[in-house]
């Protein structure tokens, strides 16, 4: 939408040249819809990672421990800050083994007879495609269009706030890259449009239909399970995963619940070769945040 009204306040004047008011209109939009996007941003968290307890990091990252250190993966729907400053936390603190990956890295460059590394991180592709760990599925806020590339913000590279990073990065004609559409269709097409995106999806519909030498489980946290996930959630109906694990918030019987208990039931009954068992968990007993 923002490209949309940029692009056309440049565009209009050239053809309809009595329309220069309108034209500043849409820029005056576009800046404000950028503001809008920071804002709701800055709404939903903390300002800097530092203002939330050392308990709840502990209690998040012994959680995502039971994932990634048994070679395990993380994916996430969620666009929010939280996954990446509590990984940057643990790597800080020497509470996780091994570094979680996340695809990205420093570009280096040989020329004049000396290597220069850059000073901004980038998704490195099929160079680190096997080992990343860590996949943001619909994208997230820290991470930018950036021309030809996809940058990461690091806020203790720059100790700069990633809300401010954010704002900086739209002045200069970034966006956050991030799947907004509300239909599934919409946001595959938006996904396939994205090396990193798609990187991600193909990430998991591999791991959910690689046969599996060992028992294996997909432990699912928080997710809603409606249609407008159904190009992701089709994939545990088609592939292997032997267990399935759904939290349940609350009352089981109330009709969000319901509703995704029937939900998962459709899935077992697609599940065409080998059989689906799965377990709902109250999302509480998790304690991600203590």
């Amino acid at each position: 939408m923002i490209n949309c009204l940029e692009n056309g306040s440049v565009t209009i004047p050239v053809y309809l040249q009595d329309f220069s008011k309108t034209a500043d209109i849409m820029c005056a939009h576009a800046k404000r819809l950028k503001e809008l996007l920071v804002e709701t941003v800055a709404k939903n968290h903390p300002e800097y990672p530092s203002e939330i307890d050392e308990p709840k990091y502990v209690n998040c990252l012994n959680f995502l421990k039971c994932f990634l250190d048994s070679k395990g993966r993380v994916y996430t729907f969620n666009y929010d800050l939280l996954l990446y400053w509590t990984l940057m936390y643990g790597m800080e603190k020497k509470l996780i083994v091994g570094a979680p990956n996340d695809g990205f890295g420093r570009d280096t460059d040989f020329y004049d007879g000396e290597s220069h590394v850059s000073d901004y991180v980038t998704w490195q592709g099929d160079t680190n495609a096997h080992n990343q760990n860590i996949h943001y599925l619909h994208g997230a806020l820290h991470i930018f269009d950036r021309g030809p590339d996809v940058e990461k913000f690091v806020w203790h590279d720059k100790n700069v706030r990633l809300i401010d990073q954010s704002r900086q990065a739209l002045e200069q004609g970034k966006f956050p890259l991030f799947v907004s559409e509300g239909e599934s269709d919409k946001k595959m097409d938006k996904i396939t449009h994205s090396g990193y995106l798609y990187h991600s999806y193909k990430s998991f519909s591999a791991t959910m239909g690689a046969k599996p030498k060992v028992p294996n489980c997909l432990f699912t946290y928080g997710v809603s399970f409606t249609d407008n996930d159904w190009h992701i959630v089709k994939k545990i109906a088609e592939g292997r995963v032997k267990h399935l694990y759904v939290s349940i918030y609350g009352d089981p019987y109330s009709n969000d619940n319901q509703r995704i208990i029937n939900y998962i039931e459709m899935l077992k009954r697609r599940r065409r070769d080998d059989e689906l068992e799965v377990t709902f968990y109250n999302a509480e007993s998790a304690a991600v945040w203590g």
